[in-house]
């Protein structure tokens, strides 16, 4: 059984792919701590078009390898649900968030995993347990 459950964000994943010593550095201790790591979808988007505008056939390569050893598990109706009503709490307090990140942190929620991110202001009024693994 894994010790802890993450899920990168998009800004962290893209660090990993540039090689950042301090962000792989990080992933492979949690890895040895038997982290287990959940690719979200949204992030793979994101992800994944940026590459192929770019054409960075290498690091899309890369990035399919890599979260060949994360665990895939899609989008389903309580992320959506828990979305939701992150965006209504957060507007009747006169907040406003990202789709991406409401979508990210419900992921995150549902999972009981942390989010990694470089943005932790984007996610902390969110409710995910956020870290930072750049800094």
């Amino acid at each position: 059984m894994a010790s802890a459950r993450y899920v990168l964000d998009t800004n962290i994943l893209s660090a990993i792919l540039k090689r950042d010593p301090v962000a792989t550095g990080r992933v492979n201790s949690a890895l040895q701590s038997n982290a287990e790591f959940v690719m979200c979808p949204v992030v793979f988007y994101e992800v994944y078009r940026g590459l192929l505008h770019k054409d960075a056939r290498k690091q899309l390569g890369f990035l399919l390898h890599y979260i060949g050893t994360y665990t895939w598990d899609d989008l389903k109706r309580p992320d959506w649900e828990q979305a939701a009503k992150l965006w209504a709490e957060l507007r009747r307090k006169g907040v406003t968030a990202s789709d991406a990140d409401l979508l990210i942190a419900a992921y995150a929620i549902q999972r009981r995993a942390t989010v990694v991110t470089d943005n932790t202001d984007h996610f902390l009024p969110l409710g995910a347990p956020v870290e930072n693994w750049l800094r």
